[in-house]
């Protein structure tokens, strides 16, 4: 078994993080933070419950698409370590994501504001590995068994 070489590991990681890091912005970017629809508020027991769980799932629906393209190329770029570099790459991310916002818009003047925070840096740091875990889980080959009986 041949070693495995630190830099392809490190441009694995470094490439993963720019891609995590621009997906992430696209699909934030076009996520419906302005205002909670009405029927979200509806269905919520009362308005501190709808502000947390709707952003919260926004925040946890933009990390798991992007985490996916990022996950495949961990388990095909990297045959080591491949939970260390997802959660760098996920960590890295959501540190960045909320130092960010912390300096563009301050410290959240609520504990609603917190919880949505902390809630998004688990997701981002975490969606990576829970991809990668899925991915490995659940290889996509095509062989002689994945085919079904044969019909003669």
């Amino acid at each position: 078994m041949a070693k495995p070489s630190p830099l392809r590991s490190a441009s694995v990681a470094l490439v993963g993080l720019a891609v995590y890091c621009t997906l992430l912005w696209l699909l934030y970017a076009r996520a419906p933070y302005v205002a909670i629809p009405h029927w979200w508020r509806r269905f919520m027991p009362n308005p501190p419950v709808a502000l947390v769980t709707w952003f919260s799932l926004l925040n946890v629906s933009g990390a798991i698409p992007a985490a996916i393209p990022v996950a495949f190329g961990l388990v095909r770029g990297t045959e080591v370590r491949r939970l260390a570099l997802a959660s760098g790459i996920g960590v890295v991310a959501a540190v960045y994501i909320v130092v960010g916002g912390l300096v563009e818009f301050g410290v959240p003047p609520s504990v609603e504001g917190w919880i949505v925070d902390i809630a998004q840096f688990f997701a981002v740091s975490l969606a990576v590995v829970v991809m990668v875990v899925v991915i490995q889980g659940y290889p996509l080959t095509i062989g002689s068994s994945d085919r079904g009986p044969r019909l003669r």
